[in-house]
């Protein structure tokens, strides 16, 4: 399901549709989180420890919402970038857009838990 107007409207309502994991994004992985963050996780660690248990929880179950979607790795960068306006490129440090996602959900469904 990668079809334009699918991607669109996924990009036009990501912040609605997922908003935990859209306070997440823009709010820790905007345009200047390399100098907030040492690391990508640094930045994803700080959200878990200054979000509430539940938007955590709520980041986590966005994640698994978004991937059941059924976009591909090209679907979820462009989402990522335009929809959520997220500027960390999972590329960049060699993984896919859907690889990172799944690391981040895993991240934060430990810290909830714990």
């Amino acid at each position: 399901m990668n079809g334009t107007i699918d991607i669109d409207t996924a990009i036009d309502n990501a912040a609605t549709d997922y908003p935990a994991l859209a306070q997440l994004l823009a709010g820790y992985y905007h345009q200047d989180w390399p100098q907030d963050h040492a690391t990508p996780d640094a930045a994803l660690h700080a959200f878990a420890d200054d979000a509430s248990p539940d938007t955590v929880v709520e980041a986590s179950e966005d994640i698994g919402r978004l991937v059941d979607e059924g976009f591909d790795d090209a679907g979820l960068t462009r989402i990522l970038a335009d929809g959520f306006d997220c500027n960390y490129v999972p590329e960049a440090h060699g993984l896919t857009a859907m690889g990172w996602l799944s690391h981040v959900r895993e991240v934060l469904s430990r810290s909830a838990a714990g």
